[in-house]
């Protein structure tokens, strides 16, 4: 017996000087606390100490678990700020919300449960919700009150002026001097603080909700477990240090705020409930989940690292289209800093309306923003923050919560600006090479037109002495300039590098003018046939339709040139009611466009490459194998889809499908004025480097009623109108000329003259759109005008000049 006393005596004295875990060598841990200005749950005095509900009870388990407890001062907003950004660790008073547990972690056990509650001046006369209607309301920014009332009132159909406020006092203060007519806050805040004749409660109150204490997601689990163990052990006990807080802090009673320290009596319950055994376990565990969390610590950073440099954009949105993280490579791209874009809506910063509206997407920041499976891959237009554009192809996924429901859009963006360049010049150089292949038909073409003018002009010679003759002849000669117009103006329409433009069109138009002018340039042994039954509606580039189907002609004919056959283009009209499986477009109304020979055909293993870039099958001088890739590109372009058959020796058959638009009834065309109006005397400039345009102009403009100036120099012109500028009521100008052209004349005359009416003409340069406009009373006309198209682009010009003072006096 004896020797187990002994036994147990050394064993006691052993246990007393292993040392115990977290209360030696370990460090303490620092916390950063946020509070703010919310009585009586957290304030400051005036010397600033932390006082309130929260500060005591964190300081309370601080001294128990040997923390080091720092508190940071700030308003609200400041505070959720500040957490986001790890400058704290803990903020108190913050009630849970779905929203905020996307970005939060709280604690399980509830410190107190709170409404909210709308305060006014005495003698109001609001008593009831229905009564704010119209009425100035203040809140805290970011308030979980605030933000539930204006729920609420949504909901009833109730339309307030909502005002936001730093801070509780500062709503209270702005209710007191008038500058609102209620405001609101937790009911417990603004009972602390209406105190007083000039501020009471009203009757309305609203969604109850629970307020406890939280962390950034992710950070502070191990804190917040260690403070709902205490709360949970306080609420089971009688008289608790939790129940003399609340008692105190909420005005009943008053308490002494002392805290015992626990370590001798917890030290003899450690050494007579603790053994060696699991001391060591302890040990052991503890140095697991050291690991664990540096293993942890390292992936994270190692994640973090990844995404910063990464050479694509990586964006993070809520459901709302808010931005929650943009990586490096974004936000240098945008011009953004992370303080400019978080918490900004997409829309509006780095999507412009415009965008927008293409992508069918014009949610406000209390819409829930629908990621459709349309946009999970998509190339669109995006603007930087110094007004840049930049075109970028997206990949979107929705991320969910545990429950499936929508949450978040993760996002990753490839800038293609440089890509998007190179196709427009490879669009341009295919077009020349189209244009090169029309060469000869567009030649004889024009031989043609000039044979009919020079046949007519030489019978109009023989024939002076018989008018009617010479009118008839005049009149196929006009015919035949007109026909030159039309050719000119297709071939400078396909030809003219500019950006792709969309509008409503029917496709059939340019087919017909498409066959029109490929027609002279086939052999005698192709024949063509076309089959037009649609007359629908698509939404596309002109020029580039009208590529596609060149190219496909094109390509036709050369599987014809050496055998002959039948080149056929149709259009019809087709609905789809369920997936196709080689096809990817869903159901719906598509125009088809088939274009097949009866050539040569393609071999089978050709098929699979035959979109790519400059793969080609012809032989050298043929073609540059830049054709189909560029109508593969162009329909992709168009949402349709593109599909070919094709059988060795039979022919070859090219199938595009394009969405179709609805058929819309547009206005009536009025019956054009036959009258051709004339002048009132009033004196044109007229430029042009051609002296035969300037005197032809002149006459003719001299036999409707005008006088006219004409130069063959921008420089000599200008030295004319300097020399009395009042005496012309309109300058008409040649935009290209050698030395001074049209536009940089006009300016330097509208300098001296400002509104002078102006009109420029050109066979191929086409002043840009701003220019027009900055100008304001300039338009355009391309050569070769008729008479009554001039003389009415005139007078609508003089007309204008004449009733813009009376529409917009000088100020005095």
């Amino acid at each position: 017996m004896k020797y187990v006393i002994r036994t147990m005596y050394l064993l006691y004295i052993l246990l007393l000087l292993i040392p115990r875990p977290g209360y030696s060598s370990d460090s303490p841990i620092t916390l950063r606390v946020g509070i703010c200005e919310a009585r009586p749950f957290c304030f400051t005095d005036t010397d600033g100490t932390p006082r309130g509900l929260y500060p005591d009870l964190i300081n309370h388990i601080a001294a128990q678990e040997q923390w080091d407890i720092t508190f940071i001062y700030g308003t609200w907003e400041q505070g959720l700020e500040r957490l986001q950004k790890e400058e704290i660790d803990l903020i108190t008073a913050i009630a849970f919300s779905p929203e905020r547990s996307l970005t939060m972690d709280f604690n399980q056990e509830s410190v107190f449960e709170e409404w909210g509650q709308v305060f006014i001046k005495q003698g109001s006369p609001i008593r009831s919700i229905q009564n704010l209607e119209g009425k100035r309301v203040a809140v805290t920014a970011k308030d979980i009150s605030g933000i539930n009332f204006q729920k609420t009132a949504k909901k009833l159909g109730i339309t307030c002026h909502i005002k936001e406020y730093p801070s509780s006092t500062a709503v209270f203060a702005s209710v007191r001097e008038g500058k609102v007519d209620a405001g609101v806050a937790t009911q417990l805040n603004g009972l602390y603080r209406s105190h007083g004749p000039s501020l009471v409660p009203s009757p309305i109150q609203f969604s109850p909700f629970s307020i406890a204490f939280a962390a950034k997601k992710g950070l502070q689990g191990d804190t917040l477990s260690t403070i709902d163990r205490y709360l949970t052990q306080w609420k089971n006990q009688t008289d608790s240090f939790y129940d003399q807080c609340i008692t105190h802090w909420t005005g009943l009673t008053a308490y002494e705020k002392t805290v015992t320290q626990r370590w001798p009596l917890l030290a003899v319950v450690i050494i007579a409930m603790v053994s060696a055994m699991l001391f060591y376990l302890n040990r052991a565990l503890k140095l697991t989940v050291t690991n664990r969390t540096r293993e942890l610590e390292y992936q994270k950073k190692l994640y973090k690292d990844l995404v910063e440099s990464a050479n694509s954009i990586v964006l993070r949105m809520d459901k709302y289209g808010r931005v929650l993280f943009l990586n490096r490579f974004g936000l240098e791209l945008f011009g953004y800093t992370r303080e400019e874009i978080y918490g900004r809506n997409v829309l509006g910063t780095i999507i412009s309306p415009e965008a927008a509206r293409a992508l069918h997407i014009n949610n406000l920041d209390n819409e829930t923003f629908d990621l459709l499976e349309s946009h999970a891959l998509i190339e669109n237009e995006n603007t930087c923050k110094d007004g840049r554009t930049v075109y970028i192809q997206w990949s979107n996924r929705a991320i969910t919560d545990d429950l499936g429901r929508f949450q978040e859009i993760l996002s990753i963006g490839i800038d293609i600006s440089q890509r998007r360049q190179l196709e427009t010049s490879l669009y341009q150089a295919q077009k020349m090479e189209a244009i090169g292949t029309l060469a000869g038909g567009i030649a004889h073409d024009f031989n043609n037109i000039l044979t009919v003018i020079f046949g007519y002009t030489e019978l109009a010679q023989l024939h002076l002495n018989t008018p009617k003759k010479v009118k008839e002849a005049l009149e196929q000669i006009t015919q035949g300039g007109l026909r030159a117009k039309e050719l000119v103006s297709q071939i400078l329409t396909f030809s003219r590098k500019t950006e792709p433009e969309k509008q409503s069109l029917q496709p059939l138009l340019i087919i017909k003018e498409t066959v029109k002018l490929l027609r002279p340039s086939l052999p005698s042994t192709i024949d063509i046939e076309s089959i037009i039954q649609s007359k629908s509606l698509i939404h596309a580039d002109p020029t580039q339709i009208h590529q596609v189907i060149m190219n496909l002609c094109t390509n036709a004919y050369h599987a014809m040139e050496t055998t002959g056959g039948t080149l056929r283009v149709s259009l019809t009209d087709v609905c789809i009611d369920a997936p196709i499986s080689d096809a990817p477009y869903a159901p719906g109304e598509y125009i088809l466009l088939e274009v097949s020979d009866t050539g040569c055909g393609i071999d089978q293993r050709h098929l699979a490459h035959i979109f790519d870039p400059y793969f080609t099958t012809k032989e050298k001088g043929k073609g540059t194998g830049l054709g189909l890739s560029v109508v593969h590109a162009i329909v992709k372009e168009h949402h349709g889809h593109i599909s070919v058959h094709s059988q060795p020796g039979v022919g070859t058959t090219f199938k595009i499908h394009v969405p179709r638009l609805h058929q819309k009834n547009g206005p009536a065309l009025s019956s054009p004025d036959q009258g051709q109006p004339g002048g009132a005397n009033e004196t044109i400039l007229v430029v042009d480097d051609e002296k035969k345009i300037t005197d032809s102009l002149s006459d003719l403009l001299c036999l409707h009623g005008y006088a006219t100036r004409t130069f063959t120099d921008g420089a000599r012109a200008l030295a004319c109108f300097k020399e009395a500028p009042d005496t012309f009521d309109l300058v008409l100008t040649d935009v290209t000329m050698p030395g001074m052209t049209g536009m940089e004349l006009i300016r330097e005359i509208t300098a001296i003259r400002p509104g002078l009416p102006a009109l420029l003409f050109s066979g191929y340069s086409t002043p840009p759109d701003d220019f027009l406009t900055d100008l304001g009373n300039t338009d355009y006309l391309q050569k070769p005008m008729d008479t009554g198209t001039l003389l009415e682009k005139i007078r609508a010009q003089l007309i204008r000049d004449t009733a813009e003072p009376d529409a917009a006096p000088e100020a005095p």
